[in-house]
């Protein structure tokens, strides 16, 4: 029985789908009927996308994240000056005895300037590509020099032990970061000196759009590696990687100017919810710029609304530490032997986090600084970010609400604060470099799971002057988030903080004028610098996850390594819950200040 109903259920459906129409099917609009019904949804959808675009876009400007038409000009003026002194400079160092030493040194610049993407008060990254006769101890020792007697040149920094060495200053107020690579190749720099120009038409001043007549510049190609060493090779591929990136996204002008819309938008994001810093190990220009152009490869014809959605819904998903890559390599053949990224055959590159692979030969990770406070922070705000960014298409709220005050200061009990302080601005300068470059060994010594502690680092340091007093101290604030599991009820801060403090304590150059401060502060005793304005009355409210502590005010000045300090802090014996304090903070501190607030 159950055999003969099966046979005539088959034939039954053999007739519909070879017979006439069924009901459902009459009743379906034909294809002649529902082409225009299409249209008039993708017309609808593509009035929304622009409409949604256009809105970012003055969101953007009302920002100040567009540089005005003047502000660029005076860039590309102060750029074009500094080229004419580098020239002068090398044309110094020649001794004439060399046809090679005629060769003009070429300036390119990278980055957001070079991407068309840089804010008003952005710096420019520029690389000096130099002639063989010109060394980086020339670069380092004649050219900061000249420099110095340069009056219009100020807060001069060069550093030249950096992992790209890097001179820091600025020029009639444009802030510059300087980076050397010297080539063998003479006349390739003296058959491209004409091209290495950074401004079009700046006399006449006519500007075609936000970002002006597209700067030219020389070409570099992978030709250029060979001979260099690897401080050379990583300054060069910073152009390069820039020069491929508006290659990949700029086929035409449209595309172009979607990918930079994005990616203001996206830097803008990073840098309000404290994710924007590759030197604290979280991400920095290049690499979100990376992630952009991957979102615009796979999607070329998406208005930068529609971008954005993808973006944060694609990203906040990603299953790290697969890496993201957006272009396949292949071995130059006259430098085939410089190391590329190669997770298998290296146990280093194996440890990474959140690979995210530079598409110029040879390929690194440019997010190897990653960390895991860093990257849970990122998920965390990716995640966030991608249902707002689904409740902006459905009009349920603005943009603005991606860049409205974070919660960061407002969802955790406990925090460290780091003040860096020195008396003297250019000891400052120097003491705030050192300590911003080791601070990512604070965050991993603080993330420690065996002692029931984790760490939530904010990308940011608040930079502040007291009073106006000359003898009031310059100083800069860092926070990290600390959270801790139920059962901790006592917790030395020594081991977790060490190596920190034994790079920065025993730095050579260190004066007496140089301070470091650690706070260890609950979130309602927050200080007010930390608060934009609108967040202010939502960080008065009690919060839910806020423990009401009692809190001891206490203030060392640590000189020995071998007496420990502590500092008491009550609170409610029934708080036990992931953001509550231990009942005790100590810390043996040589040379460094432990507060508890």
């Amino acid at each position: 029985m159950e055999a003969r109903q099966h046979d005539i259920h088959n034939r039954s459906r053999n007739r519909k789908n070879n017979g006439a129409p069924s009901n459902a099917s009459r009743n379906r609009p034909t294809h002649k009927n529902s082409q225009p019904m299409r249209r008039r949804q993708e017309s609808s959808q593509n009035y929304d996308e622009k409409q949604l675009t256009n809105s970012l876009h003055e969101l953007c400007i009302s920002r100040n994240l567009i540089e005005s038409s003047e502000g660029i000009q005076k860039r590309r003026r102060v750029m074009k000056e500094l080229d004419s002194m580098l020239c002068r400079w090398c044309s110094a160092l020649s001794t004439g005895e060399d046809a090679n030493s005629t060769a003009p040194p070429s300036l390119l610049s990278f980055g957001s300037y070079r991407l068309g993407v840089h804010t008003p008060d952005a710096d420019v990254d520029c690389l000096v590509l130099a002639p063989p006769h010109v060394t980086r101890e020339d670069f380092f020792g004649g050219w900061v020099d000249v420099l110095k007697r340069d009056e219009r040149v100020s807060e001069l920094h060069p550093v030249a032990s950096a992992y790209t060495p890097v001179i820091k200053f600025q020029m009639e107020s444009v802030k510059i970061d300087l980076i050397f690579a010297q080539i063998n190749n003479a006349q390739w720099l003296s058959e491209h000196a004409i091209k290495s120009a950074y401004i079009q038409n700046v006399s006449d001043g006519k500007l075609s759009s936000d970002y002006l007549d597209e700067v030219q510049e020389v070409e570099v190609d992978e030709t250029l590696l060979i001979g260099l060493d690897q401080p050379s090779i990583r300054s060069i591929n910073g152009v390069r990687v820039a020069q491929f990136l508006l290659s990949s996204v700029g086929r035409n002008t449209t595309q172009l100017e979607n990918f930079r819309l994005t990616l203001r938008t996206i830097k803008e994001w990073a840098r309000v919810h404290g994710l924007y810093s590759n030197v604290l190990g979280f991400l920095g220009g290049v690499n979100w710029a990376i992630l952009v152009c991957w979102i615009c490869q796979k999607n070329p014809d998406a208005a930068p609304s529609a971008l954005l959605r993808m973006f944060f819904r694609r990203f906040s998903t990603w299953e790290w530490p697969t890496p993201v890559r957006i272009a396949k390599q292949t071995p130059f053949a006259d430098r085939g032997d410089l190391p590329v990224w190669d997770p298998v055959n290296n146990f280093r590159d194996a440890k990474h986090l959140m690979p995210i692979i530079t598409p110029c030969y040879p390929s690194m990770n440019s997010s190897y600084n990653v960390g895991e406070p860093q990257l849970r922070r990122i998920r965390e705000e990716l995640s966030r970010a991608s249902k707002l960014c689904y409740d902006v298409s459905r009009g349920k709220t603005t943009w603005e609400a991606l860049f409205e005050g974070n919660s960061f200061f407002t969802q955790h009990a406990t925090y460290l604060q780091v003040d860096i302080t020195s008396t003297n601005e250019d000891d400052f300068r120097a003491w705030f470099g050192l300590c911003e470059a080791r601070m990512r060994l604070l965050i991993v010594g603080l993330e420690s799971p065996s002692h029931g502690i984790r760490a939530y680092p904010f990308a940011k340091f608040f930079h502040r002057r007291p009073s106006a007093d000359d003898q009031s101290p310059f100083v800069a604030s860092f926070f990290i988030a600390l959270r801790f599991a139920g059962s901790v009820q006592r917790l030395d801060l020594g081991p977790l903080v060490i190596d920190f403090l034994q790079v920065v304590n025993s730095w050579e150059t260190r004066k007496n004028t140089m301070d470091l401060i650690m706070n260890i502060v609950s979130q309602q005793n927050l200080p007010s610098f930390v608060l934009e304005e609108e967040e202010r009355a939502i960080s008065s409210t009690p919060s839910n996850t806020r423990d009401q502590q009692l809190v001891t005010d206490v203030s060392y000045d640590v000189e020995s390594a071998t007496t420990p300090i502590s500092s008491s802090i009550g609170r409610k014996s029934h708080c036990d819950s992931a953001t509550s304090s231990p009942l005790e903070f100590t810390s043996p501190l040589k040379r460094t200040k432990m507060n508890s607030k």
